[in-house]
């Protein structure tokens, strides 16, 4: 199945060299889903194509068995050109194609795997709670800085920011015309930027499509450039 799904990307890439793409197992969309439905009618399949730049979060490649000798395979791609408006439209197809059940209990589910298929040109990952956005906070500040008292110092600064906004990370699910809205928070962790937690409002219907009603940043309101020329001032506290 790996084999079909590079030709699929050299087919949809001429200019690439498929070869050099490195290719990774999307474990995490495997456990979103799995979060929708314990067994889908078809095996599906999830995998990533990309360089090594740190700056490239990959296409996204979705593999729905043909589940017999003769059935063929199904190929969705979400690629990180697409807006979210034509990705969501592959995405419903997807979920047509799988036939889910749609049931109220499982509408956030729904928008968190979504979301982590469609949205690619900006990396994050979906919140709902606050110790869960402070270590993701932490652990890109580690990433990028590579020190863990200049991480700490820049995890602490953005925390003290956070605080005053009174989000509300707990994702939240409206009713309204044969239609819920769920609303929940993502962390937006561009690499190069400060960390963004943004809110995102989807709506799920009861038919299974899916769409983006609105997203709103939340804190910061605009996108930052992180100063790598940053020096600690704070005296580490060793306990």
């Amino acid at each position: 199945m790996r084999e079909a799904v590079k030709q699929a990307v050299a087919l949809a890439h001429p200019d690439a060299n498929v070869d050099e793409l490195s290719m990774s197992d999307r474990n995490d969309l495997d456990e979103e889903l799995s979060q929708i439905a314990e067994k889908t009618a078809r095996p599906v399949s999830f995998y990533s194509f990309y360089d090594d730049s740190p700056s490239d979060d990959g296409s996204l490649w979705v593999v729905v068995s043909g589940d017999s000798p003769l059935g063929s395979d199904e190929l969705y791609s979400f690629e990180s050109s697409d807006g979210v408006e034509q990705s969501s439209q592959k995405f419903n197809r997807l979920l047509s194609h799988l036939a889910l059940p749609i049931r109220d209990e499982k509408a956030t589910n729904i928008a968190r795997f979504f979301l982590g298929c469609c949205v690619r040109r900006a990396p994050g990952e979906t919140v709902t709670d606050e110790n869960g956005l402070r270590h993701s906070v932490e652990r890109y500040y580690i990433r990028i800085y590579g020190d863990v008292w200049r991480a700490l110092e820049a995890s602490t600064q953005w925390w003290q920011g956070y605080e005053k906004t009174a989000a509300h990370l707990t994702p939240t699910v409206v009713v309204e015309g044969g239609v819920r809205r769920i609303i929940l928070e993502r962390l937006i962790l561009s690499l190069g930027m400060h960390p963004q937690l943004q809110r995102w409002d989807v709506a799920v219907s009861f038919d299974g499509s899916v769409r983006v009603l609105a997203v709103e940043s939340i804190f910061p309101k605009q996108t930052r450039w992180l100063s790598y020329a940053f020096r600690s001032t704070m005296a580490p506290h060793i306990h």
